[in-house]
């Protein structure tokens, strides 16, 4: 695989599995990690806020969590949604699960922004000429820089958060 800042990334088996365990990194850097779930930029394409969650474990699909997992990861999801719209990232989202056969399960937070409805109209018909668009136009410094700038703010906020639910 490419990442969004076209470097190769290498890992043996599942992407997913590789990424959960540290054989590799994003640029930007990993917004939230706990025992269960990652939370990160998506790797290849370069939306600032476009987030992906989850689970560390190998999963194909939604139902193989247990109960106690899907609260957690609608919960993580849900609280990074939020980060984002208290800090005028974005108001709407899509929110996608993605369940491919021998892939990693994962849930896409996808950010609605203007520019994709005057791109393509219907963003949810067109989602790989946005997909396209990201990864043809979107691979800048001032890019890149947001990037890092939400994942950062994700991070601290959703450590915040923990910290004050333990509390």
């Amino acid at each position: 695989m490419i990442n969004y800042q076209n470097r190769k990334v290498e890992a043996n088996g599942c992407l997913g599995c590789s990424y959960a365990n540290l054989e590799f990194s994003l640029p930007c850097g990993m917004a939230y990690e706990d025992e269960t779930f990652t939370l990160s930029q998506d790797w290849e394409v370069p939306i600032p806020g476009f987030l992906i969650a989850s689970p560390k474990r190998h999963l194909e699909t939604f139902m193989e969590m247990t109960k106690e997992e899907r609260i957690e990861i609608f919960e993580l999801v849900n609280e990074t949604m939020k980060i984002l719209r208290e800090n005028q990232i974005c108001e709407r989202f899509d929110v996608i699960f993605e369940e491919k056969p021998n892939r990693h399960f994962h849930i896409w937070i996808l950010p609605r922004y203007d520019w994709m409805q005057e791109l393509v109209g219907d963003i949810t018909d067109n989602l790989g000429k946005v997909f396209e668009y990201a990864k043809i136009n979107l691979k800048t410094k001032e890019n890149f820089q947001a990037i890092e700038e939400i994942t950062q703010l994700v991070k601290n906020k959703l450590v915040k958060e923990v910290k004050n639910e333990t509390n």
